[in-house]
């Protein structure tokens, strides 16, 4: 059943900027109770891998650096204080990790669980989702 109160993301662009914002929205939201789901794809999954040659591969703008430079939360750290305030999800998808051989276990430690897209939208639908 659609729950209009969700919030639900998919963030697929290799921007840490949208990445970023991404995991403050979800931050946020977290803080006010609401269900959070995250599906994370295409480009932007490869900043979530534990080896930091793959990782440091996303594109980052002038405001990324100064959110580095800042010494403030990068998204990571958003995410993982987003789960401990609120019902906040996070999924790798499952195409992707098959594309690189991936396991959660190359991963941070941020994912629930893996999921290709058409579960992810079958999930959510009739709920508000934003692609980042």
């Amino acid at each position: 059943m659609a729950n209009p109160e969700a919030l639900n993301i998919m963030v697929l662009a290799n921007d840490y900027s949208k990445v970023h914002a991404a995991a403050m929205l979800t931050a946020v939201a977290a803080t006010y109770g609401t269900p959070i789901r995250i599906f994370v794809s295409m480009e932007a999954l490869a900043a979530f891998h534990k080896d930091p040659a793959i990782a440091s591969a996303i594109s980052q703008g002038p405001v990324a650096h100064k959110i580095m430079e800042s010494g403030g939360h990068n998204f990571i750290e958003l995410f993982r204080q987003a789960k401990e305030l609120g019902d906040v999800t996070l999924y790798a998808c499952s195409m992707v990790m098959d594309l690189y051989h991936w396991t959660l276990d190359d991963l941070v430690d941020v994912f629930d669980h893996t999921l290709g897209v058409a579960g992810f939208l079958s999930m959510v639908e009739g709920e508000p989702t934003f692609t980042m």
